[in-house]
């Protein structure tokens, strides 16, 4: 395995500093409180590694998407439920560390992690970056952005959704603008490259109603 490039995103001091030196053992770390710190100075490739407490990780992820980087994310914590690991591997993360942990534990995992990831083609890491762009739409944004994908025009999205056509276009604005893209066609792209399933929304949308 060639050597990797690291970045350990973590306000805690020392569960940074103990994680930047397990790591170092595999490849480079830029250990940082937040990806501001990196001056815009972004590696070409790297692994982010980001402790997932408080806020942490959505800014990370926002902080992402604003510098248009999308590095494979793994998430960390010292305990978490199975539950909120999947809501995090399904908002489009690599994977989930748990730390602090042994160090050999620690670099057996990490690498399962990116050993699969490198065993899949480049399509399947575009896909991730598109899953995590898609997972920053509202349920009412994906429920347009389905729409758009089937191929109706926004009164036949306003008719089925029972709202009017100029919000059809205000969510479609939106969309656009969430997913980083131009055109709908563009959105479109990006809603195939990440696999979208339309019964997800679905299934949320009747989440939210209990």
């Amino acid at each position: 395995m060639h050597e990797s490039t690291f970045i350990v995103v973590d306000s805690d001091y020392k569960s940074r500093h103990e994680l930047t030196l397990a790591l170092g053992k595999m490849g480079y770390v830029i250990p940082a409180d937040t990806l501001e710190e990196l001056g815009g100075r972004w590696p070409e490739e790297a692994w982010l590694l980001v402790h997932d407490e408080g806020l942490q990780l959505s800014r990370t992820q926002r902080d992402m998407r604003e510098a248009n980087r999308f590095y494979p994310l793994v998430a960390y914590s010292k305990q978490a439920g199975i539950s909120h690991i999947m809501d995090v591997l399904s908002g489009g993360a690599a994977g989930y560390l748990e730390w602090p942990t042994p160090d050999e534990r620690l670099q057996r995992t990490l690498t399962n992690i990116m050993a699969r990831k490198w065993q899949k083609s480049t399509s399947t890491i575009e896909q991730a970056r598109a899953k995590q762009r898609i997972g920053q739409l509202s349920p009412r944004e994906r429920e347009v952005l389905t729409g758009v994908c089937e191929g109706f025009s926004s009164k036949e999205v306003a008719r089925t959704l029972g709202i009017s056509p100029r919000t059809v276009e205000l969510h479609r604005a939106n969309v656009l603008t969430k997913l980083g893209v131009r055109n709908v066609a563009a959105a479109v792209r990006l809603s195939v490259e990440a696999q979208f399933d339309t019964d997800t929304t679905e299934i949320e949308q009747r989440e939210l109603a209990f």
